[in-house]
């Protein structure tokens, strides 16, 4: 495959760029979506999309991250043939256990939509089966070109997958419920169920206009499988097929390191999955809890920040539905940027490593974690200052829940940064050989994270304000680990000022900016106005104190795209030398 080989930072602009537009694709994908299936169909839709998430980012992400380390390793040190027989054990592994997981996923759907109470989505969760398996045909490509330092594929792929997911989606769900309903009138029937009224017509209407939705996705990961395939085959590539026992021999050793660089990245990307299902299940169990022991503490503590009808009964669903329903999706924004930055990162800490040189390796994961501050910190940071004008813009009808929720995502703005450093140091550690100790460090956080849910939650004078001391602490304690086995466990030598505190102290003036910036004018001038304008003075101070400091390095500038030119210019302008 002949193509431009980016380095880490040139891909990573692509990924995030990928990264924004499918984020901004998939909420209008929702919008339309909960107008036609309204909250009843939207639970069948979420208990089959909720199962395919986790999947989705065990097989796209965590299988493709094991193909990215091989092909890495085979670029440095074989040659074509060796890519060729990387790629032919990896799509016959891969295919395997696509089919594999779709025939689980339909023999377990009915039995799945019963053990969560909600039988309505068992034709959803049956329409979400297929796309398990070309999940795992798309991480086989993907993997592969992400190796060789091509990021565009992956890129375009997952911009066309949000389209097709949008698009046929959106048009099956009207199109099913259009028909289902106008069936109905003329016969009284709904796909042979009876149905006396309306009401209890579309109580069968919306399982199969879910199903329908569920279909739209599961044909947008077809055609990301499809692209990539095509965009394979246009390029010139070419899987070898084993012919002799020479052949057959090294695939199969091929594939069994495949296996064993895979199961322990794809178990570490579930765990961070399942925090969050920890969260859901221990999160309401604890301000259940809480509010029997003493509802009257909770109730004073959000006196005239609780509607009407919300009654005890549902309060624990209103208090953790403002928590991830307003706060939970800007804390996933960072993290979700960052992590573009620790797949583009594994070619190039792989080729380092490889190549013996410790001066290189140490100065390509000092710039990928420098970077990575210099987005994180900034972000995280004026989030946190800005929780509440932020929360008040983007939520303009929710307003009490806005003001319960402001505290939390205070907390959350710093456990932000955590989150986005420790996709990128994961990313390193697998690339250097070390997979295995991301599992376990994920793993100590989850259980950190867990009890800290228990002991905070549980208090009615904590209930909700509790849950972001947990994501804190859990992973605080992963960085920890990490870093240390970075440091002590391969040997890498960290220059913290220029890494850590150069950036920190460029995001405090930036966040400084932010805060005094926004109160600077006046109530009149409109919350919308003063959001906006604290946020374009922070980004203007921030980049100017990067430059100031020198925490922008000529080969920082360099690895952008037109570096040459942007280099040149800020040398005229004496901001590097």
């Amino acid at each position: 495959m002949n193509h431009k080989r980016q380095n880490f930072l040139e891909g990573a602009i692509v990924l995030t760029t990928a990264t924004l537009v499918v984020k901004v694709i998939g909420a209008l994908f929702k919008i339309p979506l909960a107008n036609i299936l309204g909250g009843v169909g939207m639970s069948y839709f979420v208990s089959a999309y909720d199962i395919f998430t986790p999947i989705y980012s065990l097989t796209v992400t965590g299988l493709s991250v094991a193909v990215s380390r091989v092909v890495s390793e085979a670029a440095v040190s074989g040659g074509r043939d060796t890519l060729g027989h990387v790629l032919g054990a990896a799509r016959r592994i891969f295919l395997l256990l696509g089919v594999l997981g779709s025939l689980l996923l339909a023999l377990f759907a009915r039995g799945f939509s019963s053990l969560i109470n909600n039988p309505g989505s068992a034709a959803a969760i049956y329409a979400i089966v297929p796309a398990i398996f070309f999940s795992c045909v798309t991480a086989a490509y993907r993997g592969y070109c992400q190796g060789l330092s091509n990021m565009v594929p992956t890129a375009k792929s997952q911009v066309l997958e949000a389209v097709v997911k949008l698009t046929a989606g959106t048009a099956l769900s009207f199109g099913v419920t259009r028909y289902l309903q106008q069936t109905f009138l003329a016969t009284g029937e709904v796909l042979g169920h009876a149905a006396a009224t309306p009401a209890q017509a579309n109580l069968w209407i919306f399982q199969y206009s879910a199903a329908a939705a569920i279909l739209g996705v599961t044909l947008s990961t077809a055609a990301g499988a499809l692209y990539m395939h095509l965009y394979f085959k246009a390029s010139g590539g070419k899987a070898i097929r084993p012919t002799q026992r020479r052949d057959r021999l090294q695939q199969r050793d091929i594939g069994r390191r495949l296996l064993s660089i895979a199961i322990p990245i794809s178990l570490a990307t579930l765990v961070v999955n399942l925090t969050s299902i920890i969260d859901l299940m221990s999160v309401m169990n604890c301000l259940k809890g809480a509010i029997t022991r003493d509802s009257a503490a909770i109730l004073s503590m959000y006196s005239g920040l609780i509607p009407p009808e919300v009654t005890l009964d549902v309060l624990p669903e209103y208090l953790y539905g403002s928590y991830s329903g307003l706060a939970f999706s800007l804390f996933n924004l960072i993290p979700s940027i960052t992590a573009a930055l620790g797949i583009s990162a594994i070619p190039s800490v792989t080729a380092s490593y490889l190549s013996g040189s410790r001066e290189r390796l140490n100065e390509t994961v000092g710039s990928i974690l420098r970077i990575t501050l210099m987005v994180a910190l900034p972000a995280g940071l004026g989030l946190s200052v800005l929780s509440g004008p932020i929360l008040t813009l983007l939520y303009p009808a929710r307003t009490m829940e806005a003001a319960i929720i402001t505290p939390v995502l205070r907390v959350m703005g710093i456990s932000s940064i955590l989150v986005a450093v420790t996709t990128p140091i994961n990313s390193i550690l697998q690339a250097i050989g070390r997979e295995r100790l991301p599992l376990l460090a994920l793993s100590m956080g989850a259980v950190v994270k867990l009890g800290t849910n228990f002991f905070l939650v549980s208090q009615p004078q904590i209930n909700i304000q509790g849950v972001p001391y947990g994501t804190l602490f859990c992973y605080g304690l992963i960085i920890l680990i990490s870093s240390a086995v970075l440091i002590f466990g391969a040997g890498i030598r960290l220059p913290l000022f220029s890494i850590f505190v150069k950036p920190l102290f460029c995001a405090g003036l930036c966040a400084a900016t932010a805060h005094y910036a926004y109160g600077f004018l006046f109530a009149s001038h409109g919350n919308t106005l003063r959001v906006l304008v604290a946020i374009a003075a922070a980004a203007l101070v921030y980049v100017l104190a990067l430059l100031l400091t020198g925490t922008i390095t000529k080969a920082d500038a360099e690895m952008l795209p037109g570096g040459k030119k942007i280099v040149k210019t800020l040398e005229k302008m004496r901001f590097i030398r």
